[in-house]
């Protein structure tokens, strides 16, 4: 199996406070809290390496508390890779709605590093992926950027990753991820991702314009297979994904299952999937994999998923419609 190395330029600490019901201007009694290393590519890393997916977690992390994310590796069997940088990673809230099944995000814009720390810990990330890369890997570059950090960086990253033989997937939004997909496509084709996972936000931002019902988000999907992306995945929330690749279109629907939170669901999805893959799963095959994990994690307030036979049966529930 193919080994997996997530990239978080910009971690975070969430703090998720659970809610009976979310009142803007009202005091409110939480249910509990919950406090866990996060960022999108650290909440990959740990999905894939509850389904036995060698995987190893890199990017910046403040040396001032790393020790709630040391902890999580250990506890996950994730090696560390982190690159230790001066100051504090950032704590980000969640607001866990039970009423409404959802959650409300306050992110905080993260470290920012003064020139001479920044040159230092680009050149210390980048000598990670060298060293952790081999040809048939894959490298999530996932989240967004810390301040005083422009979209040049993702694109040499990605450069790098495809020196190195492996498959990059980008897991970013709206205007980044432009800025990303239309300076490969510029200067360095090879260097597209196999794998993109926007939300409808972060492809709506992307195309500029509100893109409707399913059909019409696929389409918008396609347009990125059109520039050289090979699979792509909309993750639509209750209304499953939009799935575009060299096969065609399709509607994903995920079972309906009770939600405790939403948070981690789409680095499930992202997890899953490039799971699948690692196994030689096909597309749109390994999509529906990364849909059930999805849909195991809303049903966990824990980032945790069911033993993997549970997966397989939420797996088997998924409809997957041609469009």
């Amino acid at each position: 199996m193919n080994k997996v190395l997530t990239l978080t330029l910009n971690p975070a600490i969430d703090l998720t406070v659970r809610l009976d019901a979310l009142v803007p201007g009202a005091v409110h009694r939480a249910r509990g809290q919950q406090l866990e290393a996060g960022g999108k590519g650290v909440g990959v890393a740990s999905v894939l390496a509850g389904l036995g997916v060698p995987v190893a977690a890199a990017g910046w992390l403040g040396a001032d508390n790393a020790a709630l994310f040391e902890a999580a590796f250990a506890a996950r069997g994730i090696a560390d890779r982190m690159v230790r940088v001066p100051g504090a990673t950032r704590t980000n809230l969640k607001l866990a709605d039970a009423a409404r099944g959802d959650s409300t995000d306050v992110n905080l814009p993260g470290i920012a590093l003064d020139a001479p720390a920044l040159a230092q810990a680009t050149a210390q990330l980048r000598a990670v992926l060298r060293a952790q890369l081999a040809p048939g890997d894959w490298c999530v570059l996932a989240g967004s950027l810390p301040p005083g950090v422009g979209a040049d960086l993702y694109l040499q990253l990605a450069q790098d990753v495809a020196a190195c033989g492996a498959h990059l997937v980008l897991d970013t939004g709206g205007a980044l991820l432009g800025q990303v997909l239309d300076g490969l496509r510029r200067a360095a084709p090879q260097a597209l991702p196999a794998f993109l996972k926007p939300n409808r936000a972060e492809l709506e931002e992307f195309a500029g314009r509100p893109l409707g019902d399913v059909p019409a988000l696929a389409r918008a999907a396609q347009g990125l297979c059109a520039l050289g992306v090979r699979q792509v995945v909309v993750s639509l929330g209750a209304d499953g994904a939009a799935l575009a690749g060299a096969g065609g279109l399709w509607h994903a629907t995920p079972p309906k299952v009770p939600v405790a939170t939403t948070v981690g669901a789409g680095d499930a999805l992202v997890a899953g999937t490039l799971a699948a893959f690692c196994e030689g799963r096909g597309f749109p095959e390994a999509a529906v994999f990364g849909m059930a994990c999805a849909a195991a994690r809303v049903q966990r307030i824990a980032a945790t998923l069911p033993p993997r036979a549970a997966i397989d049966t939420l797996a088997g529930q998924v409809r997957l419609s041609p469009l």
